[in-house]
C-alpha cells in the first residue's frame, strides 16, 4: 500500500504555493489537504481534496480563550480526520493553521515535519518545533530555528515549455503576493510619472493589484500614457514571470524562490509589518545571489526608483550580482520527505 501523507497548509499563498509543489512531487503517494476557509478556494480551482479545520493564533491578548477553545475544537476535528486514514507523515507548512493538526499528530504518535519559508523562523513554527519530529528550513543560516534543522530550500512549482512573447517593449511585471499590495498600486503610477514619452513607449507594464484599486489604477497608467494591463490575480503567474525583463514584488520566500527558478532581476519591497521584520532578512538572503535592489518603503524617494527602474531595464550591462546556480546544490524538501516515508512503516 502507498504511504499516506497530509500536508497542513493555509492562511496565505506563502503557505499553500511549496505544499502544492510537494504534492506534485510526490505523485506516487498517497496524498490528503488540511486547511482553512482562506486558501480553499485555490484547492477548489485544482480539483484537490482537501479538509478544513478550525484554527486560530496562538495571541495572548483580552482574545486568548476564545482562541483557544477554537484550537482545541481543530485539534478534535484533525483527530478525528487522521484517525480515519492514520498517515504514515504529516507535513506542516507555517502559519497558525497548522497548529490543531500537528497536536492531534503529536497525540496519535504520527510523525511530523514543519517547512520554515523564511529567513527568520515565525513564531508557530518556532513553538511547534519543540514537538515535532523534523524541521526543514528554506534558507541556510534561518534565524531562531533548532540546530538539527535540515537545509532543503523551497519547493517550487515547475516550469513547463512557456510561450515568449514577441514584442519590442520591455515588459514590468507588479506583484504584491496572493493579495496584491497598497503601496505598489500609489507608487508604481508616481515612479512612471517621471519618465519621459520616449521611455513611456518602450514599456509594458503588468500589474497585480487588490481589486478596490484596479480602477483608480487603470486611469492612471492611460493618463501616463503607458501600455499597461491589471489584474487581480494571475493564475498563469509563470508566463508573467518568463515574459518579464524586470519584477517589482514583496518578499516572500515562495515569490522569491520563483523568481530566483527563472534569473529575472528584481526591485524588492519588503513588508515592514511583517512578523520580526523576516520579509527584508528574506531579501537580504535572496540579494546574495540575485540580481535585485532592495527597497525600504519607510524611508522611499518616488524619482530614485524611477531612475532604479529605468537603469535595471535599460543598461545592458550588468547592473548587480549575477545569479548563481550554487544555491541549487541542496536537497529539494520533497526529496528529504521521501527519506522520511522510506523509514516509517
Amino acid at each position: 500500500m502507498n504511504k499516506r501523507v497530509y500536508l497542513v497548509a493555509g492562511g496565505t499563498g506563502g503557505h499553500l504555493f511549496p505544499a502544492l509543489s510537494v504534492m506534485k512531487d510526490l505523485d506516487n503517494y498517497d496524498i490528503d489537504f488540511i486547511t482553512d476557509k482562506r486558501t480553499e478556494k485555490y484547492l477548489i480551482e485544482r480539483k484537490i481534496k482537501y479538509k478544513i479545520i478550525t484554527t486560530s493564533k496562538l495571541s495572548f491578548n483580552i482574545l486568548f480563550l476564545f482562541n483557544l477553545i477554537k484550537i482545541f475544537f481543530g485539534v478534535v476535528q484533525s483527530i478525528l480526520i487522521l484517525i480515519r486514514k492514520r498517515p504514515n507523515l504529516v507535513v506542516g507548512f507555517g502559519g497558525y493553521t497548522c497548529i490543531p493538526t500537528i497536536i492531534a499528530s503529536r497525540i496519535l504518535m504520527i510523525k511530523v515535519l514543519v517547512h520554515e519559508q523564511n529567513a527568520v523562523m515565525g513564531r508557530t513554527n518556532r513553538f511547534l518545533s519543540k514537538i515535532v519530529d523534523y524541521v526543514a528550513i528554506t534558507f541556510p543560516n534561518t534565524a531562531l530555528a533548532p540546530s538539527n534543522s535540515k537545509y532543503t530550500g523551497i519547493p517550487v512549482r515547475k516550469k513547463i515549455m512557456l510561450k515568449r512573447i514577441k514584442s519590442n517593449k520591455k515588459r514590468i511585471f507588479i506583484v504584491g503576493g496572493s493579495q496584491g499590495a497598497n503601496i505598489f498600486s500609489q507608487v508604481i503610477p508616481q515612479a512612471f510619472s517621471f519618465f519621459n514619452n520616449q521611455l513611456k513607449k518602450k514599456i509594458k507594464v503588468i500589474q497585480q493589484s487588490r481589486p478596490e484599486d484596479i480602477d483608480k489604477l487603470c486611469e492612471n497608467f492611460k493618463n501616463l500614457g503607458l501600455d499597461y494591463e491589471v489584474k487581480d490575480f494571475y493564475k498563469n503567474i509563470y508566463n508573467q514571470y518568463h515574459n518579464a525583463d524586470l519584477i517589482i514584488t514583496r518578499c516572500g520566500a515562495s515569490t522569491l524562490a520563483e523568481i530566483e527558478l527563472f534569473k529575472k532581476k528584481s526591485i524588492l519591497f519588503p513588508l515592514p509589518s511583517a512578523m520580526n521584520n523576516h520579509q527584508y532578512f528574506n531579501a537580504k538572503e535572496f540579494k546574495k545571489n540575485n540580481d535585485c535592489l532592495i527597497v525600504d518603503e519607510k524611508d522611499l524617494d518616488v524619482k530614485i526608483l524611477s531612475r532604479d527602474i529605468e537603469k535595471l531595464l535599460f543598461i545592458n550591462k550588468k547592473y548587480l550580482n549575477m545569479y548563481n546556480e550554487k544555491t541549487k546544490n541542496h536537497k529539494s524538501l520533497s526529496n528529504y520527505i521521501k527519506k522520511i516515508l522510506d523509514k516509517c512503516s
